[in-house]
């Protein structure tokens, strides 16, 4: 996993994410089964770091969890252009890391579902010049 500003892993994100979901999630629409359901069962719970919030201990666990090879999921609340937006993280005991984003509204105001994008990094690792990552 290496660090990124949160600018560079937004237009990252953008660039690579595939879409999972179609049409939008029209029914239950949750971030959490989908980082758990990546992760396995008994993936340590990183916490979910709020917009503007201190989130090194989010950050510190995602890294010592990958670098221990134990499953974990984390959330990061981010900024969106009109919506709530939440990136999420989930690695597996076999070193798979998937990148979630949850976008409350990708229609640009017009209150459509909200939908869940992700991307899966086979062979991550994690930068460690940097002090802090940046999802």
């Amino acid at each position: 996993m290496t660090e990124h500003s949160a600018d560079d892993m937004a237009r990252w994100f953008l660039l690579v994410s595939v879409v999972i979901m179609g049409a939008g999630c029209s029914t239950k629409c949750e971030l959490n089964a989908g980082l758990s359901a990546r992760a396995g069962s008994g993936a340590t719970d990183c916490g979910h770091a709020a917009l503007g919030g201190d989130a090194s201990s989010v950050d510190a666990c995602v890294v010592t969890s990958f670098k221990n090879g134990v499953a974990f999921v984390a959330q990061y609340d981010r900024q969106g252009t009109d919506s709530k937006v939440v990136f999420g993280i989930a690695g597996d005991a076999h070193g798979a890391v998937t990148f979630l984003l949850w976008d409350g509204d990708p229609s640009g105001g017009s209150g459509v579902d909200p939908v869940i994008s992700g991307d899966l990094c086979l062979g991550p690792s994690v930068n460690s010049t940097q002090a802090e990552i940046h999802p």
